[in-house]
């Protein structure tokens, strides 16, 4: 082709940059055009970026290319190719069908009046529209600055609103665990750390992050083990703490407040009795928009620390108002106290191995206690008479299902629903010959299949008014007696199968 070119003479050396490149798509029919813009963007750098040029050869290989590079910063387009309008298409195809608003799209031509610029520019979105016969070196240099410069700064924009939707995600993501406890919140924040901090132009990636709970008195850290263990490590002091942690840390903690490196970041969250200390390392440096995110994201945080030490209040003396509850009920029996403990972890054991969830196994543990709360409505006649019950006793006596689930049910607490159910569905059985309702198998709640278990094998093994306490093997036989009869048969299988840990449970809360 006619048209000419003038470089001035540059240094070509390639730039070693650890940072991803700009990539520009050169699309033109003539093989020249890409050659000469090659030779002339040898050296060009942007940011402490370098460049990565894409070569298309027609509109229709530019489609393709564009249809899999999702991250072309600016494009450099002919007008005329294998059609007269073969660069408009390519244009209307990224800003139509793509939907990509933020790559930027300079018209290159040797043709002007085949598009005129103030229609293409108004009816393609394109960003600039230049005569191929204007683009020296110099000014090819400008060109790509100005728009790469806008380029970053769209994307800017986008990742900021990205990175507040992420924001929003995760702060509703830890809210709603703040419910189950400190580290159910610990180890969920550490996930959204990981999903909130993928919003960088450069791909920045969580390579570490790890959270301790500091001791406001003593100054003493325990660090958190993987949400598998579910447990806190010993005691630790700053100094254990690796070299690249301490200084951060410590910084941290005297200036309460984030602290950030070029690729580390430590989060100071206080509270009242502990704080929490968060610490990250990352692939890339921390820009200033996942710096201003982050800083928002630790004050929802701290917030919600607040929440959960208000809860865990409230659900720590409502467990121990139901362990109350339970054991005056057990000692209106003349029972031990220690009976409705073991129920609770015999229960929380089933539920475990039937493969509940953890927030279903804690519930079950903290329910099951009130399973005979309507003995509190039998008459001590009925309820403490030291030989077998005549037909009419036994009658008052099964009411006590009944009463129970009218004590608690209606209250809209999860932990005093579940309980209801408990109290009126474990004495039903397997078979339908049990009672209130006489249901059978799966109509009967697994939560009271569970309790069922849970209570007759400590009452078994345990001295009560009217029975000496029965031998293990004597126990375990009627199990498997009663195993399809009066017991859910999978859950006989599981007490057999588990009965050491049972026995370790029993073991531990003797009378």
């Amino acid at each position: 082709m006619d048209d000419t070119f003038l470089f001035s003479e540059e240094d070509t050396q390639t730039v070693s940059l650890s940072k991803p490149p700009w990539r520009v798509l050169v699309v033109d029919d003539e093989k020249d055009v890409h050659a000469v813009t090659t030779l002339a963007l040898g050296a060009f750098e942007f940011h402490e970026r370098s460049l990565e040029l894409l070569h298309a050869y027609s509109g229709a290989q530019a489609k393709e290319i564009l249809l899999r590079e999702n991250d072309i910063a600016l494009i450099l387009l002919d007008v005329v190719m294998e059609t007269d309008q073969a660069g408009l298409d390519v244009a209307a195809y990224i800003r139509q069908e793509l939907d990509n608003q933020s790559v930027r799209i300079v018209l290159r031509t040797g043709q002007p009046g085949q598009a005129p610029e103030h229609q293409v520019i108004r009816d393609y979105d394109i960003n600039d529209y230049k005569n191929k016969t204007e683009l020296t070196s110099a000014k090819l240099y400008t060109l790509l600055y100005s728009n790469l410069r806008s380029y970053k700064g769209i994307n800017e924009v986008i990742r900021s609103k990205a990175a507040l939707e992420r924001l929003i995600v995760a702060s509703r993501g830890i809210s709603s665990k703040s419910t189950h406890g400190l580290k159910s919140f610990i180890n969920t924040t550490l996930t959204q750390l990981t999903e909130l901090l993928h919003m960088s132009d450069d791909k920045s990636l969580v390579k570490e992050s790890v959270a301790y709970s500091l001791d406001n008195q003593t100054m003493q850290l325990s660090k958190f083990l993987p949400y598998e263990s579910n447990e806190l490590n010993e005691f630790i002091t700053l100094k254990d703490l690796e070299a690249n942690k301490q200084e951060l840390v410590i910084d941290a903690i005297n200036n309460q407040c984030n602290i950030y490196e070029e690729q580390q970041f430590v989060f100071f969250c206080k509270s009242k009795e502990a704080s929490l200390i968060f610490y990250g390392k990352m692939e890339n440096r921390i820009s200033s928009i996942d710096r201003n995110i982050l800083n928002i994201f630790t004050e929802n945080l701290t917030s919600i620390i607040e929440n959960i030490h208000l809860h865990e209040i409230l659900d720590n003396s409502q467990k121990e108002m139901i362990y109350r509850l339970g054991e005056v009920v057990e000692s209106r029996s003349n029972e031990t106290g220690y009976h409705v403990k073991r129920v609770a972890y015999y229960s929380a054991l089933l539920a475990e191995l039937v493969g509940l969830s953890d927030e279903e196994i804690e519930l079950i543990k903290c329910a099951s206690p009130l399973h005979d709360v309507g003995k509190i409505a039998i008459p001590d006649a009925v309820l403490n008479k030291p030989g077998k019950l005549d037909k009419d006793e036994w009658e008052i006596m099964k009411t006590h299902s009944i009463k129970g689930y009218n004590i608690l049910n209606g209250a809209g607490l999860a932990l005093l629903d579940i309980a209801a159910i408990i109290a009126l569905t474990h004495h039903e059985k397997w078979d339908g010959s049990g009672y209130p309702k006489g249901l059978s198998k799966e109509d009967i709640h697994l939560y009271g299949r569970i309790t069922a278990i849970a209570d007759v094998f400590d009452a078994l093994g345990s001295d009560r008014c009217y029975k000496k306490a029965w031998p293990l093997d004597k126990i375990m036989t009627l199990f498997k007696n009663e195993k399809g009869k009066h017991f859910d048969p999978k859950l006989i299988d599981l007490l057999v199968n588990n009965l050491d840990r049972f026995l370790e449970i029993r073991d531990k809360y003797k009378d």
